[in-house]
């Protein structure tokens, strides 16, 4: 028997802004939609993110994994939705810099030059833990992927890559949790946790001040197989334990039929 895969560290940002008072709903998250031709989840709507690299652990200055995840996350989220979490002493990146450090990184530039070059940092303090999320041992490929929360800075527009991903939407949590039972969006199991996290939330200030005072705690789910069907099986504490609404389920558990998208099996609406 081979010796599971070793997880390759990996980050995702939940970027958030305030919703308009029209719409009924305090907040909106981005999900973006990986291309038809992607060579891994194909189709699904997911948060900007991908893997640390070393000028990652580079521009976090030694100070470990966590931050390292961080800076990860700040430049997956320029490259893919053009937004910048960025400053210079007090003031935001704008959104010309944005677009034009996104251009350098297309281009093949470093992250910590094109930053340099603007007197821009990484705000890596605005870029607060929501969860931690390592992919099940029985899977080839896995990953140690770190959830980030951050609310999108004022006078930034988000924007789609146009190659690895061809939509951009802004739902909140409820509307997003909505379209994907019905089908409208396709969600990743990891993606549901992140977005039932955050559902219970009068406003995104409440959101955001959660995340700052919660421990994160490491979670690994378990997959099975029932015939053609899949299934992976997440703890609900730690992922869930905590939040407004009472207390989680001790298990959630998601379903992958053929050509369908991922379903919970388990009974969601106490959130």
């Amino acid at each position: 028997m081979n010796a599971p895969a070793v997880p390759r560290a990996a980050a995702t940002v939940v970027v958030l802004r305030e919703a308009e008072a029209a719409f009924g709903e305090p907040f909106e998250l981005l999900l973006l939609r990986r291309e038809a031709g992607a060579s891994f989840v194909a189709g699904a709507h997911v948060f900007p993110g991908g893997q640390v690299d070393e000028d990652d652990s580079l521009l976090a200055e030694g100070r470990g994994s966590e931050p390292a995840a961080r800076v990860a996350a700040v430049r997956e989220l320029v490259e893919e939705a053009g937004v910048l979490l960025a400053r210079a002493d007090r003031r935001w990146a704008t959104a010309a810099e944005a677009e034009a450090v996104r251009d350098g990184l297309a281009a093949g530039a470093s992250f910590a030059s094109l930053l340099g070059e603007r007197g821009l940092r990484p705000a890596l303090e605005a870029v607060v833990p929501l969860a931690h999320i390592v992919t099940p041992a029985s899977e080839p490929r896995r990953f140690d992927t770190r959830f980030f929360a951050a609310e999108l800075p004022a006078g930034q527009l988000a924007r789609h890559d146009g190659s690895e991903m061809d939509e951009l939407v802004w739902l909140a949590p409820r509307r997003a949790l909505e379209q994907a039972l019905a089908g409208e969006v396709a969600l990743l199991p990891p993606t549901w946790m992140a977005i039932l996290r955050l559902m219970p939330f009068a406003s995104l200030a409440d959101a955001l001040a959660w995340a700052v005072a919660r421990p994160i705690e490491r979670a690994e789910p378990h997959t099975g197989r029932d015939g053609e069907t899949r299934t992976v099986t997440f703890p609900g504490p730690p992922l869930l334990a905590g939040l407004p609404g009472g207390e989680p389920p001790p298990l959630v558990c998601f379903a992958l039929e053929p050509g369908r998208p991922w379903r919970p099996l388990t009974d969601l609406g106490r959130r």
